[in-house]
């Protein structure tokens, strides 16, 4: 009897340690709930993408939506199709998929889902057509965690990528973070939308296969030697100088976020010095991302 009683327990630790395995395995794959968009559920005469929130609950009694099913997909049965559409009453509205809630006045997410990873990046397959160059479709992503001192959410990292031109074909692409902290988050928020703060009709984004991959040991200022790039003085606020190292490839897109991932300022860079004027930029931290043909790197400004 001892020894069935004991193979009884080892037959037990062995099938904790493949339930747990299994655990993990699935969710190290199903780290972004949905992200492959196979999972969705009809309501009100429209078909909503599981695990995440999109306006057509303020359009659909036009009986017009700006996020539906589209299929196949880049892989499996079906993809995440938005479109950008004029509402009477409404005027253009975006579409707008959020991995979590969405608020259906500002148009901006509310709540997103557990997380608490460090990734370096959110990669995807995509195509996208805006109406016209002034519009752009968009990716965001936001890492979060509760701060129980001051009682208020601290921006861990950051990510967005902005498509203004065409592209109807599947292509692989990646956003990548911009960690502003060393901790580790405790929730994200993935906002995807097919229009930019003045949507265009018609502009419109699929996506597919979303997934969390690489892993960032600290903040980020890779890719490029630091110093490659200068800006001075940091902190400032007025005006700062910035300097590019000859060994980048001209011109230079130079694009600034603010901590929570809003696009603050876009300019493209023909020399090796620059000035720009932040005057009336808030004061807070933000992000200098520097993208050339062939480098990337970002840097942290602090403007006091």
């Amino acid at each position: 009897m001892e020894l069935f009683s004991l193979i009884f327990k080892n037959m037990n630790k062995r099938i904790e340690t493949i339930l747990c395995f299994l655990m993990i395995s699935v969710f190290t794959k199903a780290q972004i709930p949905n992200g492959s968009f196979e999972f969705w559920t009809s309501t009100n005469g429209y078909q909503t993408s599981d695990n995440w929130d999109n306006l057509n609950q303020i359009t659909f009694n036009n009986g017009i939506y700006t996020c539906v099913k589209g299929s196949p997909g880049y892989s499996g049965a079906s993809y995440l199709y938005l479109i950008s559409k004029a509402i009477p009453g409404k005027g253009i509205v975006p579409g707008i998929a959020v991995c979590g809630k969405i608020d259906t006045i500002t148009y901006k997410p509310k709540s997103g889902f557990p997380y608490s990873n460090r990734p370096q990046y959110l990669s995807y397959y995509i195509q996208y057509m805006p109406y016209d160059p002034s519009d752009s479709s968009s990716v965001k992503i936001l890492l979060t965690k509760w701060n129980q001192t001051q009682f208020k959410r601290d921006t861990i990292a950051f990510g967005a990528s902005y498509f203004n031109s065409m592209e109807h074909n599947w292509f692989y692409n990646s956003t990548y973070l911009n960690y502003v902290s060393e901790d580790t988050p405790d929730s994200a928020i993935i906002v995807i939308s097919s229009s930019s703060s003045i949507p265009k009709d018609g502009s419109y984004i699929y996506i597919d296969d979303l997934q969390f991959n690489g892993i960032a040991t600290g903040i980020d200022e890779k890719f490029l030697n630091s110093n490659s790039v200068s800006i001075s003085p940091n902190p400032s606020s007025e005006v700062i100088t910035i300097k590019l190292n000859s060994e980048l490839t001209f011109p230079v897109e130079v694009v600034f976020y603010d901590c929570l991932g809003a696009l603050i300022s876009r300019n493209s860079f023909l020399s090796q010095s620059n000035v720009l004027n932040i005057s009336n930029w808030r004061k807070g931290i933000y992000i200098m991302q520097i993208r050339s043909k062939k480098n990337i790197l970002n840097k942290k400004l602090i403007i006091n």
